[in-house]
Order: structure tokens, then C-alpha cells, then sequence
């Protein structure tokens, strides 16, 4: 009878620990797939830090940007300025030495070099004016160029962090099936080790028992 005990009670062990081993599966897997869960969620939020940090950057270098060239506007206005203060002082002294040497500042080389200068000046401006527009122009176009290097590299932040959530989620996904079927074919062997090792009369009774030991 003793032994009939014996391997019942650790068939009955083995089961209990097979059942143990299942649900002890089962919540690994469970973790697992929480941890995945807790990776994809940091991940969107670090790559929506990073995306917001890099459009600001981009604000920031663009009206760096934008403000250089409206310095340049206004150095560019300073030299046609200068152009034009350079053409009166010369028509001026151009105008005291005609009538120093008694000569009509409105006849002969004294008209002459009067409108070359004034040719020659209007020449230059036309230039610093054409210079500014392009350096006008072109500043645009970089301030245009920051912001939009800003949103694509914000956006492909936000994409890659969302593809790596995917990622993580269904890794997770795939850990808690996995632990599940693993729970599945332990709790299987458990049983079929029970039913293999348990004896196959078992315990009818107490009666039986009894009898079973007097024998």
C-alpha cells in the first residue's frame, strides 16, 4: 500500500508542478509582452522629443538666416547711399573748380563729366540694387530650405519611432503567444505524465485501503 501512496502522491506533484510551470509560463510571457509595450511608448515619446527639438533648431537657424540677409539689405542700401553722396560731392566740386576756372558748369567737358559721372553712379547703383535682390532672393530660398530640412527630418523622426512601435509591439505580440503555446505543451506533458504514472486502480476507498494494506 505504501507504495501505491508514494506514486500517486508524486504523480500528483508532478502535476501540480506542471500546472505551476504553465501559469509561471503564461506570466513571462505576459512581462514580455509589457515590456515591449513600455519600449514602444518611450519610444514615441523620446522621437516626438526629437522631432519637436528639430523643427525648433530649424526655426531658430532660419531666422538666423532671415536676419543676416536683412543686414545685408541694409549694407547694400548703405552703399548705394554712398554712391549717390559720392556723385553730389563730385558734381560739386566739379561745379566749384568750372567756375574757379571760369567756366559754365552746363557747357563743354564740365556737362560732359557731369553726366558721365552721374551715368557712371546710376551704373553702380543699378548693380548694388541687382546684388541685393539676388542676395534677397536667395536668402529666401535658404530660410525656405531650413524650415523644410526641419519638418522632413521631424517627420521621419516621428515615422521611424511609429515603425519601431509596430516593431516592438508585435515582438510582444509573438513573446505572449509563444509563452502561451510553451504554457500549453507543458500543462500537456504534466497531464500525460500523470495519467502514466498515476496507478491505475487508484483509491476506491477507505474499505479498500485497508484491505489493500492487510494484504
Amino acid at each position: 500500500m505504501s507504495e501505491l501512496f508514494i506514486s500517486a502522491a508524486t504523480s500528483t506533484a508532478g502535476l501540480f508542478t506542471s500546472i505551476a510551470s504553465s501559469y509561471a509560463t503564461k506570466a513571462q510571457g505576459a512581462l514580455q509582452q509589457a515590456g515591449y509595450a513600455a519600449q514602444a511608448t518611450e519610444d514615441l515619446r523620446l522621437a516626438g522629443l526629437r522631432a519637436d527639438k528639430a523643427y525648433e533648431y530649424a526655426e531658430i537657424n532660419a531666422r538666423r538666416v532671415a536676419l543676416q540677409n536683412d543686414f545685408q539689405q541694409i549694407n547694400y542700401k548703405v552703399a548705394a547711399l554712398k554712391q549717390m553722396e559720392n556723385l553730389r560731392q563730385t558734381n560739386a566740386t566739379a561745379r566749384a573748380r568750372a567756375a574757379a576756372n571760369g567756366v559754365r558748369y552746363q557747357e563743354g567737358s564740365a556737362l560732359t563729366g557731369r553726366t558721365q559721372n552721374v551715368a557712371n553712379t546710376f551704373r553702380d547703383v543699378g548693380l548694388i540694387d541687382l546684388s541685393a535682390l539676388a542676395a534677397r532672393v536667395t536668402g529666401f530660398e535658404d530660410v525656405v530650405n531650413i524650415l523644410k530640412a526641419g519638418a522632413d527630418t521631424a517627420f521621419y523622426e516621428r515615422e521611424a519611432a511609429l515603425s519601431n512601435a509596430k516593431t516592438a509591439l508585435t515582438a510582444g505580440t509573438y513573446a505572449r503567444r509563444g509563452a502561451g503555446l510553451m504554457a500549453g505543451v507543458q500543462l500537456a506533458e504534466g497531464i500525460t505524465k500523470f495519467a502514466q504514472t498515476f496507478p491505475a486502480g487508484g483509491f476506491s476507498s477507505p474499505g479498500e485501503m485497508e484491505l489493500g494494506g492487510g494484504g
